[in-house]
């Protein structure tokens, strides 16, 4: 009598053994194979092999990677060292993230509190750091000692004319020092404002507007395309008081060549550094401690289920499927903006990955990082020409009446600018949705 549930019971339990054994080893077949390179990622991989050579003794990257040398020492030796370096460094095989075998050097140690306090009060360029240099001119002409090193180290940077970066990329290896150069430019400015000689101010203005936009143009960094977005920002924000401060009629026959020179597409395009950002990425999973999992059973879940070239490859379509839509000439940007809402992909549930078993991994590390990520990036680099145009505006209307049609006007149908009559500013907004988008010039 109880032969026939045991039987039954037999039963239902070896056909779930059996399906289970089903389901893995169908798993197994699914992702037994990875891809081959796609064909964008080859042409990426080409793009990056295929940059124009740059000579050592016109490249400014070799200089500002060693920018944060001592004193003693030339940047540009340094800055060739750290290359080799990089180059050569054995990739860590734990989680540690290194640093370049010379220590930084801190020069903020031999700045007098009393200099330090100016230099911190002009982190945001306003009538307070103008009233600070103005009234402390004497003090900051004291400190020119201290600091004049420095500010010739900035100054040689920006007089290099070219820009190609050549030290490895990869996760765990260090950054230059760009807080360091930032810091130098406001010092460079604080200096030449408190000399009030026009030359020395227009010049530097000039030099450092030329630098930035040269690096703006070449680099494949990511990182290093928002740093020459914010130096250029601050030099917009330094020319504008400058010219608030200038007492001559026509102001505006006294501009920078270099601002007088609308940005270009390739300029503000983020392909290069879209290129490198997707090399980073792929170099990051390449690794074999990308994944921290401790026990076994996790590993080979992980291996069974993950796929390295296929999440290369998928990486690679979706940064070039933002690029080609979205990183347009800036004519054709504000509109391509409002017309693709695919940049923020609907969440997907456990229920897709289950039925989507080839690279569950991969997928899950492409939807970490949605084109919708970057699309402020590449909107922060575009807006730099809005930013452009306003302070142009917003020098035009030191020698016009307020009516007076100007001819400098936003890149951006809807976003005009904003002119207060009563503070005499000028609000310039760009497409970029979050706390960058916004500069404010006075007349």
């Amino acid at each position: 009598m109880l032969s026939k549930p045991w039987t039954y019971a037999r039963n239902i339990v070896f056909s779930i053994v059996g399906l289970i054994v089903i389901v893995v080893l169908a798993f197994i077949a699914v992702n037994i194979k990875d891809q081959s390179p796609s064909a964008t990622a080859l042409e990426f991989q080409q793009s990056l092999e295929n940059r124009t050579s740059v000579d050592v003794a016109d490249n400014g990257y070799i200089y500002l990677l060693g920018f944060d040398a001592a004193k003693d020492l030339d940047p540009n030796i340094v800055g060739q060292e750290r290359i080799k370096w990089s180059n050569e460094v054995i990739r860590p095989t734990t989680g540690e993230f290194l640093s370049f075998p010379d220590a930084h050097y801190s020069f903020e140690k031999e700045l007098s509190k009393k200099f330090k306090k100016i230099i911190d009060a002009c982190v945001q360029i306003d009538s307070d750091c103008m009233s600070g240099i103005h009234n402390d001119r004497e003090l900051i002409q004291q400190s020119s000692q201290e600091i004049a090193w420095k500010v010739d180290r900035y100054l040689q940077l920006i007089s290099y004319p070219a820009w190609l970066e050549l030290a490895k990329v990869d996760i765990h290896l260090p950054l230059p020092s760009f807080g360091d150069v930032m810091k130098t430019q406001r010092i460079s400015f604080v200096h030449a404002f408190a000399t009030e000689n026009n030359k020395t101010i227009v010049e530097l203005l000039d030099k450092d507007l030329r630098f930035w936009r040269t690096v703006l143009k070449n680099t494949d960094m990511l990182i290093a395309k928002m740093i020459a977005v914010a130096a250029i920002k601050n030099n917009f924000s330094w020319t504008n008081y400058y010219f608030l401060g200038l007492d001559v009629d026509n102001k505006s026959e006294f501009l920078p060549t270099k601002l007088r020179q609308p940005f270009t597409d390739e300029e503000l395009s983020m392909r290069r550094c879209l290129i490198g950002e997707w090399f980073f990425y792929a170099g990051a999973i390449d690794q074999p401690n990308a994944i921290d999992i401790d026990n076994i059973t996790g590993k080979l879940l992980f291996m069974l289920s993950y796929q390295k070239q296929d999440t290369i490859n998928m990486l690679v379509e979706s940064l070039h499927a933002m690029q080609r839509e979205i990183d347009v000439p800036l004519a054709d940007f504000e509109a391509a903006l409002t017309q693709h809402s695919y940049l923020t992909p609907p969440k997907k549930t456990i229920i897709y990955y289950l039925t989507h078993p080839y690279n569950i991994v991969g997928n899950i590390l492409k939807d970490l990082a949605p084109p919708s990520m970057y699309v402020n990036y590449v909107a922060r680099s575009k807006d730099l020409e809005t930013f452009r145009r306003g302070l142009l505006f917003s020098i035009e209307k030191m020698d016009v009446a307020i009516n007076a049609q100007s001819q400098h006007v936003s890149s951006y149908h809807s976003k005009p600018f904003m002119v207060d009559q009563t503070k005499k500013s000028v609000t310039v907004t760009g497409l970029s949705n979050d706390d960058k988008s916004q500069q404010t010039y006075f007349y």
